[in-house]
Order: structure tokens, then sequence, then C-alpha cells
């Protein structure tokens, strides 16, 4: 199934004039389409964070970058930002400033503008700082990182960490990691640090719980003269579209304004928004009991074989 025709079966709730897709209706009714793309991207959230692993599960990696140096300027002497070239991947990273003897952290990046975690403590104020990568940002789409944590090639693995704290403790020798939620360019991001900068450039491999996509207009229809269905398929895994995807994604549409706001003839029978909720709790219990590998048959040896061995 199509987003164009998933879009459709849910707009047939709705009063004819708010079926047209793109929506014609003029401003007696609102355009249903926002909420309705609002509740599919909901279903397709419930499905990648509650559904089993094998729907959302990808292998993705984290490329922690050797030691880079950037001129600097604009530095006081208690101050707490930097002027630079900085790269935006910098963000959340070790940096040696110049003069001053201790390690500082570059919390944000703004611009050619770079925030501090401490202040500076040199008179310095201007030079050579050197990034030390000890925290990458992950991909937007990563919901949940999944052990085990490798060095990219090598069976060594990391060791998780359960807080920052913990993170900089002696480990003995063993390298830790932990997944920290940030601010990045006004978006909540996942950052992995871990137990010290690398020497070298360094890639470590895992395989991650990922979001399913998010469902824009572009989806729905072409901007052509006749809005023809880009025949772009739903991202649903083992194609439960029915059975799961649907059922959750009306089960939210129809808490929508689009809905509630207005006496729609198809919703005038009381029970059908009850019925709606039941299918999509149906629709969690089924999704949360899939599995990529049933349990294997039962081998029964035939009596004849009792004792022999």
């Amino acid at each position: 199934m199509t987003v164009r025709e998933t879009i459709a079966t849910m707009l047939s709730y709705l009063r004819v004039e708010q079926r047209t897709i793109p929506y014609a209706g003029g401003s007696d009714y609102e355009d249903p389409l926002p909420d309705a793309l609002a509740a599919c991207n909901a279903a397709l959230q419930q499905m990648a964070a509650l559904g089993p692993l094998f729907a959302a599960k990808q292998q993705r990696s984290a490329y922690f970058r050797a030691p880079t140096p950037v001129a600097v300027s604009g530095l006081t002497h208690g101050g707490m930002t930097a002027t630079g070239s900085f790269p935006s991947w910098a963000a959340g990273c070790w940096v040696d400033m110049p003069g001053d003897p201790a390690m500082n952290r570059i919390l944000s990046i703004t611009g050619s503008t770079a925030t501090l975690q401490f202040p500076h403590l040199s008179d310095t104020t201007s030079g050579t700082a050197t990034i030390n990568v000890d925290t990458v940002e992950l991909d937007g789409d990563i919901i949940t990182v999944l052990e085990p944590v490798r060095f990219r090639g090598s069976k060594r693995t990391l060791v998780a960490a359960g807080s920052r704290e913990e993170l900089s403790q002696n480990c003995g020798g063993d390298v830790r990691y932990f997944i920290e939620s940030a601010i990045s360019n006004n978006a909540v991001k996942l950052r992995m640090m871990i137990s010290g900068y690398v020497s070298t450039d360094t890639v470590l491999e895992f395989q991650a719980r990922t979001a399913l996509g998010e469902l824009t207009r572009a989806d729905v229809y072409n901007n052509d003269a006749d809005h023809t269905d880009p025949g772009v398929a739903l991202p649903v895994p083992a194609n439960f579209v029915e059975s799961i995807f649907l059922p959750l994604a009306l089960d939210a549409f129809f808490a929508k304004p689009t809905i509630t706001n207005y006496d729609i003839p198809s919703l005038r029978n009381q029970d059908a928004p009850s019925l709606i909720h039941q299918q999509a709790q149906t629709a969690l219990v089924l999704l949360e009991r899939m599995r990529p590998q049933g349990r294997k048959p039962t081998g029964l040896w035939p009596a004849w074989s009792a004792g022999r061995y």
C-alpha cells in the first residue's frame, strides 16, 4: 500500500469535501492532510520504538577523527567562547586552547563561534587549538544503540558506561562508551562518548534501533497538473499495514482537530471511536509479539531408538 492510498483510506472517514487529495474544499473546512500525516508519523514512531528489532534494526558506525588543529582568536581570560573555523563535528569534543593548562570542552558551535564548558584560564587571546575527539554526534534517526559496540573489523568490544561519571572512572584499560542526548542546531541528538580521545582516525561499528522515516506531502502527491500518486510505499516491515499500522494511525487521527472540531456524519455512531481505539490496542499487542524467527519445531525421538545411545 502506498502512502497516498493510506491517506485516502484515513480521509474516507471525513466529509466528502475533505476527501480530495490535495484538499480543494475552500474555507468551509480545514485541510485534513496535515493531521493525517502527523497521525501516520506517530504510528511509525510507535512501530519503531515498540516493535521487534528486526523491524527497525540497521548497521551503523561512528567516526572519531584524529586530533585536528584549528586557528582560534577572540579568547579572553575567564571567557567561555572562541572564534575560529570549527568543523560541525567538533561539538561535544575536548579542545586544547592555546595557553590554557587544562583541556576545555566545546558545548556548541554557532557560525564561527564555539561555546566552551569551562572558562579560558590564560591571557593568550589567539593561537592554534587542538580538537581531541572523544564525542561523535550520531545519525538523527537512531533511537537506541545496541550492543555490542566494537572497533571496526575487530572482535574487541567497548564496555557500556551508565553515566558520564562512570565513563571517567578507571576501567583497567578497557575502553568504555556512553550515549547521551544533547541539543544540536535546535534539535535533540544522540552523541556517543568514549573514555579518552583517539590519537588516530577510529571507527566504531554497532547495530541500532532506528526510526522508520517521516512522511511529508511529497509522499502523497506530485506537484503536477493531476497531483498524481508518487507511488511511495509505506516503510512498514512485513507489510503489516492493515493489521498494525493503519489501526495505530487511525487511533491518533481520531484525536486530531480535523475530527474533534466537527460533527462528521460517519462518526455519529458513538461506538466508532471506541472500536478504532480497541483495534489500535490489538495492533500494539501484535506489534510487541512479532518475531523474525519463530520457535523451532520440537523433535521427537522414535520409540525404537530409546536407549541406543
